[in-house]
């Protein structure tokens, strides 16, 4: 009986793709390879007259066991070539390949280094071997003989875990750079590299936090900005403001419905607010302000008038601050030559007072200006609809410019 052969194992091949400029380099490593037990296809001996290139190429790629390119500072330079057009058909071949396959095997042939290279992004995650000028090394030897195995390539360091004790996703520790060196007579020189030295440190600190830890941070200067950036100006205004100011704010009425807030003791809390340093506010403001009048005998009327006007004054403060001024009494007589007079007392350039008129049923407001008597501005409002946010949005969008 003959003994049983065992079936040999099947050739493993090679496809070289390199540069017409490198081919030197590519036949030293075609001799190489096949020295070591690989068949290489090369496109100088593979391509027999009359094959159709492209088509054989192609068919070459797609049943090859393993892809060589060769990298070098000539494919570098080269934006065009067939190379590149069989990188990508390596390239394309891989997405139908496990992670873990080995299949591409770039092998640098000069000085170039990896990150530089102009390859394609696939490339770059896998293991790669430098031979110079395409010549044979140990370290080639060894790949052969586990390509020949079938065990494929050493796993690229990007790829490398360690499965027992998982790392933190953290990025990878930087050095400090170096304190910068104060030389004679470059005093701003130095403290602007010790200002920048001092944010490269603290950013390369930053960048050791546990990734969890910097997102949080994130999130909380984020939420900081929007909190800081919606909050109302009122809130900005209000400190350091008068006590006439605050009191205000705390009676202003809902807008559209000044009927309802309990305003009739407006003037009274005001004058308790302000009575002791009312008159250290009043001189030499550009603008006061005189409380609306109204009929002694129309309690309606009183409550309406004391409301819109706290409504806009409120606004005339928070939009000029610290130029408005309060008087504490309405004006005898509501007309202009009044308004004047107590204008010129107080040292202000505008005055701005108002009225209800009872047989008109509506609220007057004027603005005049102190020098030449003459009347700025002046509307009256019907008492049956009156909105007191739109007449001090009104009256404030009529004042001059306080701060010449």
């Amino acid at each position: 009986m003959s003994e049983r052969l065992e079936p040999s194992p099947p050739a493993r091949t090679v496809f070289l793709s390199y540069a017409s400029e490198d081919r030197p380099a590519a036949q030293n490593l075609r001799d190489a390879l096949a020295a070591l037990g690989l068949t290489v296809w090369y496109d100088e001996s593979g391509l027999d007259g009359g094959d159709a290139w492209d088509h054989k190429i192609r068919r070459q790629i797609r049943e090859c066991d393993y892809f060589m390119a060769l990298v070098s500072a000539h494919t570098d330079a080269r934006p065009e070539g067939y190379f590149r057009r069989e990188w990508r058909l390596a390239v394309e071949r891989t997405q139908d390949m496990a992670d873990d396959h080995t299949f591409l095997l770039p092998i640098v042939i000069d000085d170039t280094t990896q990150a530089a290279a102009r390859v394609p992004e696939k490339f770059l995650s896998v293991q790669w071997l430098r031979l110079p000028g395409g010549r044979s090394t140990p370290a080639l030897e060894a790949l052969c003989r586990r390509l020949l195995a079938g065990k494929g390539a050493v796993e690229s360091s990007s790829r490398r875990r360690a499965p027992s004790s998982p790392t933190p996703s953290r990025v990878p520790a930087s050095e400090y750079p170096p304190f910068p060196h104060h030389e004679p007579g470059q005093t701003v020189r130095f403290w602007a590299q010790t200002v920048g030295w001092m944010f490269q440190c603290a950013r390369i600190f930053f960048q050791r936090f546990p990734k969890w830890l910097r997102i949080l941070i994130y999130i909380w200067l984020a939420l900081l900005v929007i909190a800081k950036a919606c909050t109302p100006t009122e809130r900005h205004s209000s400190r350091g403001s008068y006590p006439d100011a605050r009191a205000l704010r705390q009676m202003r009425p809902v807008p559209g419905n000044a009927g309802t807030v309990s305003a009739s003791d407006v003037s009274a809390r005001i004058a308790r607010e302000i009575s002791a340093e009312v008159g250290a506010q009043l001189g030499g403001k550009p603008l006061v302000a005189v409380p609306f009048s109204s009929p002694a005998d129309d309690p309606t009327a009183r409550k309406l008038a004391e409301s819109v006007f706290a409504q806009v004054y409120g606004r005339l403060e928070l939009s000029h601050h610290g130029l408005v001024g309060l008087t504490k009494e309405p004006l005898a007589s509501p007309d202009a030559s009044s308004a004047i007079e107590r204008g010129r007392s107080l040292h202000s350039r505008y005055v701005l007072f108002g009225s209800v008129v009872e047989p008109a049923q509506t609220l007057s407001l004027k603005l005049v200006a102190v020098a030449d008597g003459s009347v700025l501005w002046s509307q009256s409002y019907p008492l049956a609809h009156v909105d007191a946010a739109q007449i001090a949005a009104d009256a404030d969008s009529k004042i001059p410019d306080l701060s010449d």
